[in-house]
This record gives C-alpha cells, sequence and structure tokens, in this order.
C-alpha cells in the first residue's frame, strides 16, 4: 500500500514563486487522488490475481502506470523544491538555454505549451481511476 509522504515544508514555504494555494491543491488533491487511486488499482489487481480473472488486466496495468507514476512524479517535486534560497545565476545554463532555444523567452514559451499538454490531473479529479 502506497502512502502519502509528509509535505517537508509549509504549504507557504515556497511563494511567490508557487502559491500556497496551488501546493495545497497538488498535495491535498492530486497527490491525494494519484496514492488513492493507486492504491485502490492495487487492490482490483490483487483481486483479479486470486480470481484468476484478468478479463480487465489491461485497465488495471494502464491505470496503475498512469497513478503510480503521478504519485512518484508528485513526491520528486515534494522533495526537490523547497524555500527560495539566494543563488548566483548559473550562467552556462543561461548560455545552454539560448543556444538551444534561441532565447530564454523562446525556452519559456515551449516549457508553458509543453506543460499545458500534459495528462494529469482532470483524471484524479473526475473518478475515473475506480
Amino acid at each position: 500500500m502506497l502512502k502519502m509522504i509528509d509535505l517537508p515544508y509549509p504549504f507557504n514555504a515556497l511563494e511567490p514563486y508557487y502559491s500556497k494555494e496551488t501546493l495545497d491543491l497538488h498535495y491535498n488533491i492530486l497527490y491525494k487522488g494519484y496514492v488513492d487511486n493507486t492504491n485502490q488499482t492495487e487492490e482490483k489487481l490483487a483481486l483479479a490475481r486470486k480470481n484468476n480473472d484478468f478479463a480487465n488486466i489491461k485497465c488495471y496495468e494502464k491505470n496503475l502506470s498512469f497513478f503510480g507514476s503521478g504519485a512518484i512524479l508528485h513526491e520528486l517535486f515534494f522533495e526537490n523544491m523547497g524555500p527560495a534560497i539566494p543563488t548566483e545565476a548559473d550562467l552556462n545554463l543561461l548560455e545552454q538555454i539560448i543556444k538551444d532555444f534561441g532565447s530564454f523567452d523562446a525556452f519559456k514559451n515551449q516549457f508553458n505549451e509543453a506543460s499545458k499538454m500534459v495528462e494529469a490531473s482532470r483524471l484524479v479529479l473526475i473518478g475515473l481511476g475506480s
């Protein structure tokens, strides 16, 4: 059974870059949904194995992959984010971004557009994991 990790900082720790409300949504709604749906899918898969009934195996495996990876990716996010620590800009990274994308604005534009296409929370929010 998958268990939610504790958030390693307060919900407002990432402000002003990531709002308290957004972090709360990701932790208490989306992440919780991924964990809950992973556990429900594992239970259904265990029952299918017990009953030797694999009619829905493709669905269970797809759901387990989707919800399990959603939980893991949120944990990676929570564990790798934290309150802002003043640092110097990494000029090598900026130079590479400009080399690869043409400009920092072009990088931001592609990043923002790509993030709109990520398959994610809609399934958790409307409960299609059951």
